[in-house]
């Protein structure tokens, strides 16, 4: 038994969750009326509504969970099961033109779809200061506060020194972010030496299961954090810390990743896209689909393994070790 358990361990993530149909999948989601909120999500093959009771309750990891019975298309039915007595509600879908569901009817009661951003045409962007060439031009020249500039200086390398074969998809440096604009340019991410070199455990980790590290962000220069900063509004600055602070990022200890498929070389689908700013990003968060959450918790388990500690907001957010000691570091990516 022991060592059906063990094999089964090396399996690849997607042999232990089937991919969802795409018709079933186009339900998954957030659903709120009747002062009530509650998440769709799949669970080995079976829909299931994860009804949250506490609003403090943020990822929705100590909701009660309904799992539903199909009866034909977009037609299920629910047990309510007590300690009394048990009752049968009807549960159905109703589907937008593209075929997303958009309202959850359970019984007489109808609850309304709330897209998360990338679902449906749904797009997360915040709207700041428009003048942004001006503060990108700015924050460049600024002087990067010298406490900032105490502490152990890092050594950067490029991540693909050490592993050759990751991807990157460098959100910042093009428009497909929050901002809608490129905050510097580079075709590559750096990170501290160190952190490389357990990135490059991590990377042969992931390569046995069948994935690849895919890379949104690496080593971020002050001058970076500082526009992000100056690009938020007022009621949104809480967003990223305060640029005389600074950010792990700018100590190269920090990385943003994800993964691929090592036989396709495309990305995989997982439960939230990079800086989405919805529940989905939360590494408890319980919605998605069974695949989503093993392809997010074995990432997970795989960075801790290597020595990196995951955020406690952000599931996609690693750093290795304590970056209290480290120098801020300032440099332009072409100077690395």
């Amino acid at each position: 038994m022991l060592l059906a358990i063990a094999l089964f361990s090396m399996l690849p993530v997607s042999l232990a969750a089937k991919a969802v149909p795409k018709d079933v999948n186009s339900l998954l989601g957030l659903y709120y009326g009747n002062s009530s909120v509650f998440l769709l999500r799949e669970e080995k093959g079976i829909l299931q509504i994860v009804y949250r009771t506490d609003p403090e309750d943020s990822d929705f990891r100590f909701a009660n969970i309904f799992p539903l019975k199909k009866v034909h298309f977009d037609s299920y039915s629910m047990n309510e099961e007590g300690p009394l007595l048990s009752a049968e509600t009807a549960v159905h879908f109703e589907r937008d033109s593209d075929g997303n569901g958009i309202v959850c009817k359970i019984g007489g009661k109808r609850f309304a779809r709330d897209f998360f951003p990338g679902e449906g045409s749904k797009v997360m962007r915040i709207e700041g200061n428009t003048d942004y060439q001006s503060l990108k031009d700015a924050a460049y020249r600024t002087a990067m506060p010298a406490k900032l500039q105490q502490g152990q200086p890092g050594r950067l390398v490029r991540i693909r020194s050490a592993v050759p074969n990751v991807k990157f998809d460098l959100r910042y440096a093009d428009s497909n972010n929050i901002f809608g604009v490129s905050l510097f340019e580079a075709t590559e991410a750096f990170a501290e030496v160190e952190t490389v070199s357990a990135l490059e455990k991590a990377a042969e980790k992931l390569a046995a299961r069948g994935y690849g590290l895919l890379v949104w962000e690496g080593y971020r220069p002050w001058y970076v954090s500082k526009l992000a900063f100056d690009l938020l509004p007022k009621d949104k600055k809480a967003m990223l810390p305060v640029p005389e602070k600074g950010e792990d990022r700018n100590t190269g200890r920090t990385v943003d990743v994800s993964l691929y498929d090592l036989k396709t070389g495309e990305a995989v689908n997982m439960i939230s896209d990079f800086d989405e700013v919805s529940v989905r990003q939360y590494p408890g968060f319980t919605g998605g689909t069974e695949r989503q959450r093993n392809l997010r918790d074995m990432l997970a388990a795989v960075m801790k393994d290597c020595g990196f500690t995951q955020g406690k907001e952000e599931w996609w957010h690693f750093t290795l070790g304590d970056t209290g000691g480290w120098q801020h570091l300032n440099i332009p990516y072409g100077q690395i």
